[in-house]
């Protein structure tokens, strides 16, 4: 990493958990507009102005409008650019007490791939009793003959009720085209964690995920696709936190795992600012999701302290680095006379978080001596371009335990571009940093485990 990078980081980071945890702002000093944009094709190149410029502009953010894009950033929705909180895209449906079984309710639509298959995606509407809400589930059924794994994908923060990201983001179908897996996409979970709440938000609804996801769903998909019986469940950012915790939580329903970009602690005081901000941007009290932060339901979701029920599963994680990368570039539009600026440096706080907590994690499967594989990248921030960039390692890894196979520790394919992989079990060296890449103490899980010191 470049010393005006590195700078760049750690300034940025300190002057965002100054905001977060006194509520104050700085004035501002100076504005981004006298940075010249084609700097940043080559961020090592940014002088001492420049990086003046882009620290004091940070500073000056209102704290309102600084949470609003902590919480945004790594949704499946353009990062939000301003002041406040956000409203959902399309309101929660709301609750129907003449709901009292769980049913499918049919194809609402369908939607095309790029390949033109009409009916690529369709739309089904499922009646949840633990909800009492209809909800909608994006499906792509297998293109396969004969009998399919399911692959249950998560949304992150912004889960919009009509398309998930995983259809208009990573384009899953055409991705998954050649494979024969059938995907699965609940949609609406917007700021919910994918969890069971203790109570109906005002704004966000009556959220029961976990118990959808894990009870109820499985049996429809199960009915209505030609399934093996085996499944698995991942996610990007808020939805591979979920994922990682459903997998432990339920190790006999899922046979796999993989997340990209997760945060795997509910204890630590990164975790909890991050659900909160995400929550309470939104509109909703994060107290309605699992009560006051350090209840009980607060240490359960801390998958980082409670990993044991992975163990015998093939698991799967990725976290992008502190470096801006080509892909970055075009996300923020640094190349142009309207660059995010603010943004991007969310986008390097949250992943830089992300990779401290992923070394975490790490450390406590490798205690825990459960198999894994996990891919550190470089470059890349919080962002769709970084999830995606292993996802094809991920699968990789994964899909032996979809058809029955034997996932062996050690043995996934490198991650895409310019990742470092590793088999990650307890008796293997583990994985390493990428080149020029500084570890930090990282962050605390709520059992002791603590970050990396580095590579």
């Amino acid at each position: 990493m470049s010393l005006g990078l590195r700078r760049l980081a750690a300034a940025t980071a300190g002057a965002l958990a100054v905001a977060l945890t006194i509520g104050s702002t700085a004035p501002a000093v100076a504005q981004t507009g006298s940075i010249d944009p084609s700097t940043l094709i080559d961020p090592s190149t940014l002088g001492p102005e420049d990086l003046e410029a882009i620290i004091d502009a940070v500073g000056s953010v209102p704290v309102g409008s600084t949470a609003g894009l902590l919480g945004s950033v790594g949704s499946s929705d353009v990062p939000l650019d301003g002041a406040g909180s956000s409203a959902p895209v399309g309101t929660p449906t709301p609750v129907d007490p003449t709901i009292t079984e769980t049913e499918f309710r049919g194809i609402e639509r369908y939607r095309a791939d790029q390949d033109g298959n009409a009916q690529a995606y369709q739309y089904w509407t499922i009646a949840s009793k633990a909800m009492q809400r209809l909800i909608t589930v994006e499906v792509v059924p297998s293109r396969g003959t004969g009998d399919a794994p399911v692959l249950y994908m998560l949304d992150g923060v912004g889960a919009p009720i009509s398309s998930t990201g995983w259809a208009h983001q990573a384009e899953i179908a055409d991705r998954m085209k050649d494979e024969n897996v059938h995907v699965v996409n609940p949609a609406g979970a917007y700021a919910s964690y994918y969890t069971d709440w203790e109570e109906i938000d005002p704004v966000l609804g009556n959220n029961k995920w976990e118990t959808f996801l894990t009870e109820e769903l499985p049996a429809i998909v199960d009915e209505r696709l030609n399934t093996n019986g085996k499944a698995a469940v991942g996610g990007i950012s808020m939805g591979g936190q979920a994922a990682m915790h459903l997998a432990a939580a339920h190790p006999d329903v899922y046979d796999a795992v993989m997340s990209f970009s997760g945060f795997y602690s509910t204890m630590d005081a990164l975790g909890y600012q991050t659900i909160r901000l995400s929550v309470e941007t939104r509109g909703g009290d994060v107290e309605n999701m699992w009560g006051p932060h350090r209840s009980a339901r607060w240490a359960e979701n801390d998958t980082i302290s409670r990993p044991q029920g992975l163990r015998g599963k093939a698991v799967y994680f990725s976290a992008g680095g502190s470096e801006i990368g080509a892909d970055d570039i075009g996300e923020y539009k640094l190349a142009t006379a309207t660059p995010k600026f603010q943004d991007l440096l969310i986008g390097l706080v949250l992943e830089k978080g992300v990779r401290e907590n992923s070394e975490a994690f790490e450390k406590a499967l490798k205690r825990a001596g459960i198999e894994h594989k996990v891919d550190y990248s470089q470059t890349g921030l919080h962002n769709w371009p970084n999830f995606l960039k292993n996802f094809d390692s991920g699968w990789d890894y994964i899909k032996p335990a979809l058809y029955g196979g034997v996932t062996e520790p050690g043995t996934g394919t490198p991650g895409a571009d310019d990742s470092t992989g590793s088999g990650g079990s307890s008796g293997s060296t583990g994985s390493t940093g990428s080149s020029g890449s500084t570890g930090s103490a990282g962050s605390t899980g709520s059992a002791g485990s603590t970050g990396s010191t580095g590579s």
